[in-house]
């Protein structure tokens, strides 16, 4: 007889996985090699105890199929396996493989292993904030020093206390230790403190922002005699070494107001002997429970604790340290859950949940009150336990607990996936087994609950994670001395390196909520308590962790589906391991991971949509009937984002481009203007078949000439008008009365009556800053527009604008006519001193005084090793989102009335920017989310297909490429930037536009000459050769600088980043112009464009 019953598919198990109270289960079973004629479902539950129910039988082609609805009475654990009699008469007995309690089944002699399903009732109210955040734990007494560290430690430490000496360790660099009493009584006999404080941890929530961090769990904080505070002394006063209430308060509405919520610690099943409830140490003056019991004194807390006839009593795990209270202490139940107990008390202050330390050690219905209180104070707190195993079947005491009917956790520490996912990826099983385990929690937990899973790699009470990633030791098998000196050796610190990627790009990819220990991501290493909580290396730590870990949050941030997208794990053999995460809008992606050291691994997977990419090597992966193909070197991985073709973008036409600014083309010795020299110039361009022309910003330049920073992000470049601005105002005399200048006006009333009144000041103030502009001027009204002082130049360049606007027009439907679609260009960010910082200083991150507070920049690289200060003014994305991004909205339309494609300058700066404070150095910023894809969302529902090209040029991180992959706007690709030598022919990355240098490259022959070391004749004809591969490839569109149509060398060039003088001036000659219109025809004929 064979039979088969499989928990994850439909046809043995609906619905899948935990069960919500008051619905039906149905139950199948298929037999083959024998006509069964009965078969029995065995159920077991607690409140019931054994069911046997008739299961109805049908054919099924070669097989049998058994099934039945079965209808649980309550919450709780449901146990369930299947007796079947064979025709002879025999009792064949299927259940769930040994050690197991989901996937396939088995026959067994006697009694099988059971199945599991759990039944549950759903909370009301889920704390969305936590399932979609991202989690620091903090260890507090060792994070950050905060203004005022030293005072409030000597303080605290000033009073003599009985107990444990405690210390203050001065040098926060000092390895942490602990000091016992003897070599076998191993108690602590010194508590170093290091000087944390709820301050320092304030004073870098900026930090944490920009790592990406939503949320804060803290270890405990409440006083108490040890530096981790396990030991509780006052659950309603703050640690006085930590800080007060009062910076508890401002730390958590600080975090607030950055997005960060702040989760507490709380020890609810012991307290320190040193405590006001206990209080053996006599450091407080009212009597505790050890008074009571030595002296018989009167104490509230005399009932709280059990003592043994020996003298000793209850303590957690036998410690004497730490009291266990009784289970049925309601008194104790009231200080922890009452109306103004510690769990209101703290949520009220500004918490807005509990981790809750060693969930096992406490009742079902404590837990339940604990829950209660907090929702009942706020209705979308959280409360996750400390559980170790499968919370969902935990036994405890020798009672199957009950964590997730509905009335109790939110979530667990999510200890099981931790252990799982280090054994795989340091080799201790195969992939096969962690789909299995990972599959079995799914099928187990409540959805909610296990999206609710905290997955930490590392914590307080583990290793730490790169020591564990390096193939450390087991701890159990060294000395202690062993375990306090033990650092990774060069061999190991590089192979824990190598790990990390993979191991964080797991984490961050799961389902449930990614927990980072602090520390773990500038790759701190130590073995277990106290080695695993040093300080955080403030200024040094391992760089790369970093930037390892951010980019996993990156992408997570990036694609929502990693967040609430189903879950389906898979293996392919033993090495690589895979999952699939699918979105309710049609979204998939498919993660796969490599953790052989030796072995490279070719994976297929189905094409589940039209295109797919690979948003961590951004390649295309080879697709060929109906599979995906994915090669993985060792220790490698991918992300396959499966999308439509179309998805956000408007798709550009194949064809040719030349990217050349108004200012460069011919006009007779002077800067290209409107009018008839950029008519002849799309004259020349629609003669030779081409299809696009790029230009720079058409916005008003700097003092330098810049188009990409000025005094206005939506005004049109006054400078390029045909007849120049004094005739062209005397020509539009009168004109304020034509119906054409107020339509104008009324259409662009959101921008152009504070850039008219912004330049009428200028020009009667002059070159001030209008930082610096008499009060009555520093901030925009519309009113300003009629003050008598201002009201002239108002309509001066109101005039200007509509006359730009008229020849802009004029030029852009000559083009369009003429076949050629004009791409602009917007840039990223605006100047200081601009109109639109002025008119809209709430949504950019400015000082008291009106200057950028926060600057923008670039942290140091090869080519500027100490960073790059831009000092543009950041954006404010928090509260552009809270008003739906309508300036972006609306300079995104301005745009599009202005050109045909819009080129978004630093597209990176869309998914994260460098951020750098008033004062500081470009080594001393961090990098800041920006809005994403929820930006191009909206601009997408306002718009339709959003005509963008992304300048993603530049270090491209796979969150920026999930960005593009999620949007579909196409990215850009430069010849001059592929990796491998051009000259053995080139393959730009898939859906980009192909370019063969910009305004701030060198020109394709000056840098043939530099990267080849050619000259002459041989870098001409190496440099054509090279411009037509560019036009050969498969992109849509292909692109060359004017200069490289001309054969320019690098005195040619249009711009040296970093250089702010000499650029932005380069013209073409009129005569080499006409010369190359031959050549530019074959360029275009020969490539098919």
């Amino acid at each position: 007889m064979r039979a088969r019953h499989v928990t994850s598919e439909k046809e043995y198990r609906t619905p899948f996985g935990a069960a919500q109270l008051g619905g039906v289960v149905t139950l199948g079973i298929d037999i083959w090699d024998d006509d069964v004629t009965f078969c029995t479902l065995r159920v077991w539950t607690d409140a019931h105890g054994e069911q046997l129910i008739e299961m109805k039988g049908t054919s099924a082609g070669d097989h049998l199929h058994f099934s039945v609805d079965y209808k649980p009475a309550e919450t709780g654990v449901v146990w369930y396996s299947f007796d079947i009699e064979a025709s002879d008469g025999a009792v064949w007995r299927y259940g769930a493989k040994p050690g197991w309690t989901t996937g396939e089944g088995a026959f067994a002699y006697g009694d099988p292993p059971s199945f599991q399903i759990t039944v549950f009732e759903p909370r009301a109210t889920q704390p969305d904030w936590y399932k979609k955040g991202i989690v620091y734990q903090v260890f507090p007494d060792r994070f950050a020093r905060g203004e005022g560290w030293r005072e409030q430690a000597e303080a605290a430490l000033a009073a003599h206390r009985n107990g444990p000496e405690r210390v203050l360790v001065e040098d926060w660099d000092t390895a942490p230790t602990y000091k016992r009493k003897s070599e076998t009584d191993l108690g602590i006999a010194r508590w170093d403190f290091y000087g944390g404080t709820l301050e320092g941890i304030r004073e870098k929530l900026g930090y944490l922002k920009g790592l990406g961090v939503t949320v804060i769990y803290l270890n405990p904080i409440f006083e108490a005699q040890s530096n981790h505070r396990y030991d509780t002394a006052d659950y309603l006063r703050i640690d006085p070494m930590l800080g007060t209430e009062r910076d508890f308060g401002r730390l958590c509405d600080e975090a607030a107001e950055m997005g960060i919520s702040v989760i507490l610690d709380g020890v609810w099943n012991h307290c320190g002997r040193d405590s006001v409830y206990f209080n053996r140490d006599e450091n407080y003056p009212d009597a505790g429970a050890w008074q009571a019991h030595e002296d018989g004194a009167e104490s509230p807390y005399a009932d709280w604790f059990t003592f043994n006839e020996d003298g000793t009593y209850a303590g957690w795990w036998g410690n004497q340290d730490m009291p266990s209270y009784r289970d049925d202490c309601e008194p104790f139940h009231e200080l922890v859950c009452g109306k103004d107990g510690v769990v209101r008390k703290w949520l009220r202050a500004g918490a807005r949940g509990w981790r809750m330390d060693v969930a096992d050690e406490l009742t079902d219905e404590f837990i339940a009150q604990i829950k209660a209180a907090a929702v009942a104070e706020k209705d979308d707190s959280v409360l996750i336990g400390e559980v170790w195993e499968d919370a969902s079947n935990k036994l405890a005491y020798g009672k199957l607990r009950q964590y997730f009917q509905g009335k109790e956790l939110d979530g667990v520490m999510n200890y099981p996936l931790r252990t799982g996912l280090l054994d795989y990826v340091c080799g201790h099983i195969g992939a096969d087994e962690l789909a299995a385990r990972l599959e079995q929690l799914r099928e187990n937990y409540p959805r909610d609950a296990f999206y609710s899973s905290l997955n930490l790699l590392g914590s307080h009470d583990r290793e730490r994670l790169y020591t564990v990633l390096g193939g450390a030791p087991d701890p159990d098998s060294m000395t202690e001395d062993e375990r306090e000196t033990f650092h990774l050796d060069t061999g190991q610190a590089s192979l824990a390196m190598s790990r990390l990627w993979l191991t964080v790009l797991l984490q961050m990819t799961l389902p449930g909520v990614p927990c980072v220990y602090y520390g773990d991501e500038l790759g701190l290493e130590g073995l277990r308590d106290p080695y695993n909580r040093a300080t955080f290396p403030w200024g040094g730590g391992r760089r790369d962790c970093f930037n390892i870990f951010r980019n996993a949050i990156a992408i997570r941030k990036t694609l929502p589906v990693l967040t609430d997208g189903e879950f389906e794990p898979f293996s392919s053999g033993h090495g690589v391991f895979g999952f699939w995460r699918r979105g309710k809008d049609g979204s998939q992606v498919c993660v796969l991971v490599n953790a052989g050291l030796h072995d490279s691994r070719t994976v297929r997977v189905p094409m589940v949509d039209e295109a797919v990419s690979d948003v961590v090597s951004g390649n295309a992966p080879k697709v060929d009937h109906g599979q995906a193909e994915v090669f993985l070197w060792p220790l490698g991985t991918a992300i396959l984002h499966f999308h439509k073709k179309i998805r956000l973008q408007k798709p550009l036409e194949r064809g040719m481009g030349v990217l050349c600014h108004v200012t460069s083309i011919p006009n007779g010795g002077k800067p290209g203007t409107l009018g008839a020299p950029a008519k002849k110039f799309v004259d020349w361009l629609a003669d030779a078949g081409v299809r696009y022309w790029q230009v720079l910003p058409v916005t008003p330049p700097d003092s330098f000439g810049s188009p990409y920073a000025g005094l206005g992000a939506f005004a049109g470049n006054t400078a390029l008008l045909e007849k120049g601005i004094d005739k062209t105002l005397a020509a539009l005399k009168g004109c304020e009365k034509t119906r054409e200048f107020r339509e104008f006006c009324e259409a662009n009333e959101y921008w152009l009556t504070s850039y008219a009144c912004f330049m009428a000041i200028k020009d009667l103030l002059g070159p001030v800053e209008w930082q610096k502009w008499p009060a009555k001027y520093r901030s925009f009204s519309p009113e300003l527009a009629e003050d008598p002082k201002l009201k002239a130049g108002v309509l001066k360049h109101a005039k200007l604008q509509f006359e730009f606007e008229r020849e802009w027009a004029e030029l852009r439907e000559y083009a369009n006519s003429r076949g050629i679609a004009i791409v602009g260009d917007m840039p990223m960010y605006v100047s200081g001193d601009s109109a639109d910082v002025w008119a809209e200083p709430d949504i950019f991150n400015l000082d008291d005084d009106g200057y950028a507070g926060a600057q923008a920049g670039a942290p140091g690289d090869a080519f500027a090793p100490e960073g790059q200060l831009w000092g543009n003014p950041t954006y404010r994305w928090d509260v552009l989102a809270e008003q739906g991004y309508g300036w972006w909205l609306c300079r995104f339309s301005r745009a599009f009335d202005v050109y045909d494609y819009v080129r978004l300058d630093h597209f990176i700066g869309f998914s994260s920017y460098y951020s750098i404070p008033k004062g500081k150095k470009p080594s001393e910023g961090e990098f800041n989310f920006g809005p994403g894809a929820a930006l191009f969302e909206a601009a997408y529902a306002q718009f339709g297909p959003l005509p963008f090209i992304a300048e993603d040029l530049g270090v491209i991180t796979p969150a920026v490429r999930a960005l593009v992959a999620q949007t579909g706007i196409p990215g850009m690709d430069v010849v001059q930037f592929a990796d491998n030598d051009v000259r053995g022919g080139y393959e730009p990355k898939p859906g980009t536009i192909v370019y063969a240098g910009t305004h701030d490259n060198q020109t394709l022959l000056g840098w043939v000459k530099s990267r080849f070391g050619v000259e002459g004749e041989e870098a001409r004809e190496l440099a054509g050769r090279i411009a037509r591969d560019v036009l050969a490839t498969d992109a849509d569109v292909a692109v060359m600088q004017l200069q490289d149509v001309l054969g320019l060398d690098d005195d040619a060039r249009m711009n040296v980043p970093g250089v702010a003088e000499g650029n932005w001036t380069w013209q073409a000659d009129a005569a080499d112009v006409a010369a190359a219109a031959d050549h530019l025809a074959d360029l275009v004929r020969e490539s098919g464009r």
